[in-house]
């Protein structure tokens, strides 16, 4: 659909009529479509040149002429690069004019173009697979980031021969999005969605120095992406008729790109103000614009689940993610029978062989659904499962599950459980001859389900109830969203560190403050850091688990990924002990002084593809301590903790009625 509003399209009443035969029910059929398909045409046009859409004549104007400028930009910097004489200085500054261009129209291409802006413009300087083909080809980095990496390297001044190459490659790749983009026809609902989605690029990208990797130049260009949404957010005020949201808009336009401009360093600028001051409040202000303007929304469009839930104002809610999105299965809302027969057979220790483990043997609510150990143990109390148990806490946030990664769905993971023969060794298939002896499961299920239980009834109930473990009401949250008057100076300096000097933010993104890919929220990324097999050995020896790279799925056998594992949540941290998927480090300060001195590379070991730092971070012992207290203050299992106080009973097995609620171990 296209423009504000919608409109009902109604057809003549004979084209409704049954028709006496075959040929001329096709032929009414055809004019129908044919009728149909030039109503649609006509709103659409109409909808991008009536009164009712003033502004997107004027906002593709403006965003043809930004890309315009950005071509020419690109240009020119390969015209000083050609140029003989010519210095790393006179690069480094023809290249920020590239970025400043690129900025200016990163609002709505990033958007509109997500995938290939992120692909071929400005991804991170990582090797990647490439999506389209069906094999394992790792594409060498491309676009802006590995550019400006090589500019302010030691080797810039002898690198002409590969800035030239990048740079011819970036050149091409952007001709084929500019014609695209130059075709494209986009409505006001886009570029609503767009604003959010660049405030939460901000927020999360922008500000923390992702694809400033070497210029340190993040906030000066976040003032110019403010800049640039402030004027095509004033395309729209002269129709919204709410003068105090208008002033509202303004005044934190306004005040965000004051605030960036004044205070452009990197190392000192106060993140934490400039989100809860002005980001955070524009987020929810520019829904109510999008609202009062009568423009449609994505719910008006599309039946489609999305990954965030587009009518809520706050980007540190629980409402901000639609765990349906990540869940992929069930109800939009499940029923609360499914959730609470979920949560009873997650604390069931009949799913395992034993009848000893249950899934909360290593995800204890009480441990922030972690249990304490370096690795789990293993069934039987033999060995342990091989890696640290992850938390459960905002864990259906991701799009593939387990540290490699092998896991697409989150109750597919169920299976993986229940099948080792270190975890529960058994299948659905016994677990469900078991659940159908007790006449008090069989009537949990009809009640949740309308049916007797089956496996996808019992996989859908605990994704049910672990979707319901969203950690939100942190004092971190409250005060980002203006709930809570104050945080301590402490806490504030360290959400500063993480989100800039630390680099924390580049990798555990907010708001999940995972590797859950901000704005879309769509793809989870792991990370090679170099994990120690046991801190404390002499010689240290770099962990041998491959992780992503022996996960069984055939497009991540690419020696780039390993010793990759996915980018864990750092929410409920202080909890979550010991901590790596090892184990390896007891506490948050031998994890911070690992970050510090620069992964497994600053320990020495050898890791090619290493995605930290290689040097040290430079943090003194105050400021790891800030960040510690800031990680600390993302606490929160408020209602999130209890067990059922009794397990369904077995008339014609008495032994099972024995089992421990959350098992024995």
């Amino acid at each position: 659909m296209c423009g504000m509003g919608r409109r009902q399209i109604l057809l003549p009443p004979h084209f409704l009529s049954p028709f006496p035969n075959r040929e001329l029910y096709l032929l009414n059929m055809k004019k129908i479509v044919f009728s149909v398909s030039i109503l649609l045409l006509g709103f659409c046009l109409s909808a991008l040149q009536s009164p009712q859409s003033p502004t997107i004549p004027v906002v593709r104007a403006r965003y043809l002429s930004d890309l315009n400028q950005y071509e020419s930009a690109l240009e020119g910097f390969m015209q000083v690069l050609l140029m003989p004489q010519s210095t790393v200085a006179q690069w480094q500054s023809s290249f920020a004019q590239v970025r400043n261009s690129y900025k200016r129209a990163e609002c709505l291409l990033a958007f509109l173009d997500e995938e290939n802006t992120r692909d071929f413009l400005n991804g991170a300087p990582l090797p990647t697979i490439n999506r389209v083909v069906a094999g394992v080809e790792v594409l060498s980095p491309a676009g802006m980031q590995i550019i400006e990496e090589t500019l302010y390297s030691e080797e810039a001044s002898t690198a002409t021969p590969e800035l030239k190459v990048l740079t011819e490659q970036l050149i091409l790749n952007f001709s084929r999005i500019h014609a695209s983009q130059t075709q494209l026809l986009f409505t006001d609902r886009q570029v609503m969605e767009a604003m959010r989605a660049s405030i939460f690029r901000l927020t999360s990208m922008g500000l923390v120095g992702f694809d400033t990797p070497g210029s340190g130049a993040a906030i000066q260009e976040s003032a110019i992406v403010f800049q640039s949404m402030y004027e095509l957010i004033q395309l729209y005020l002269p129709y919204s008729k709410d003068i105090v949201l208008n002033r509202r808009l303004k005044s934190h336009f306004e005040g965000g790109i004051k605030d960036m401009k004044e205070h452009p360093d990197f190392d000192t600028f106060d993140r934490l103000h400039c989100i809860r001051a002005y980001l955070e409040p524009l987020y929810g202000e520019i829904l109510e614009l999008h609202q009062n303007l009568g423009i449609e929304t994505v719910y008006q469009v599309t039946n489609l689940s999305q990954p965030l839930e587009y009518l809520s104002p706050s980007m540190f809610s629980a409402e901000t993610f639609n765990d349906h999105y990540y869940s992929g299965i069930g109800a939009y809302e499940e029923k609360p029978a499914v959730i609470s027969l979920g949560q009873t057979l997650f604390f069931d220790p009949i799913l395992s062989e034993n009848n000893q483990r249950a899934c909360a043997s290593c995800h204890q609510p009480e441990k922030g659904f972690v249990d304490g150990l370096a690795k789990s143990m293993a069934l039987n109390q033999i060995g342990d499962v091989g890696r640290n148990a992850p938390t459960l806490l905002n864990a259906v946030l991701a799009d593939k599950y387990f540290y490699d990664l092998r896991a697409d769905r989150l109750e597919s993971q169920t299976e993986h459980v229940i099948v080792n023969e270190k975890e529960f060794h058994t299948s659905y298939y016994d677990i469900l001859d078991r659940i159908n002896q007790s006449e008090e499961y069989r009537e949990m299920f009809q009640t949740a389900f309308g049916k007797k239980a089956g496996i996808a009834e019992i996989t859908r109930a605990l994704a049910a109830y672990v979707r319901t473990l969203k950690s939100f009401k942190s004092p971190v949250d409250q005060y980002l969203r203006g709930e809570r008057a104050d945080l301590a100076p402490e806490i504030q300096q360290g959400f500063n560190l993480f989100m800039g000097k630390a680099l924390c933010g580049t990798c555990h993104f907010a708001p999940t403050f995972s590797g859950l890919v901000p704005p879309s929220f769509t793809e989870n990324e792991s990370e090679v850091i170099g994990v120690p097999l046991q801190p404390n050995a002499t010689p240290l020896e770099l962990d041998p688990d491959l992780g992503r790279f022996e996960n069984r799925r055939p497009r991540d056998r690419a020696e780039h990924l390993r010793h990759s594992f996915k980018t864990p949540t750092v929410r409920n941290i202080a909890l979550t002990a010991p901590y790596m998927h090892n184990g390896a480090y007891q506490t948050l300060e031998q994890v911070v002084d690992f970050y510090n001195k620069g992964g497994g590379e600053g320990l020495g070991f050898s890791v090619p593809n290493q995605t930290l730092p290689f040097d040290h971070l430079s943090l003194s012992t105050s400021e790891q301590t800030a960040l510690i207290r800031f990680m600390e203050a993302l606490t929160d299992t408020s209602g999130l903790t209890a067990r059922p106080t009794r397990l369904p009973s077995f008339s014609g097995n008495p032994a099972w009625n024995q089992r421990v609620i959350g098992g024995v171990y």
